[in-house]
């Protein structure tokens, strides 16, 4: 995911999305990414952008295995 895609990404979530992923993140101790999140939100983020920079994030990681994990099995 390109630059320019996470910040499209961004742009388009709402705020009940954003509460959604990272009450998924908390439901499944995904701490690397509750980490990274409140990480950029300290540090002046949206928490839009925040969001969607953890999901390119996972999307960029060169294994994917636990994405495909936690889509299709949580």
């Amino acid at each position: 995911m390109t630059t320019q895609e996470t910040y499209k990404l961004a742009n388009e979530l709402t705020n009940q999305e954003v509460n959604n992923i990272v009450g998924g993140w908390e439901n499944v101790n995904e701490i690397e990414s509750l980490k990274t999140f409140n990480s950029l939100v300290s540090l002046g983020d949206s928490r839009e952008l925040a969001c969607a920079t953890v999901i390119a994030k996972k999307y960029n990681s060169k294994d994917n295995n636990e994405t495909y994990y936690n889509a299709y099995n949580l």
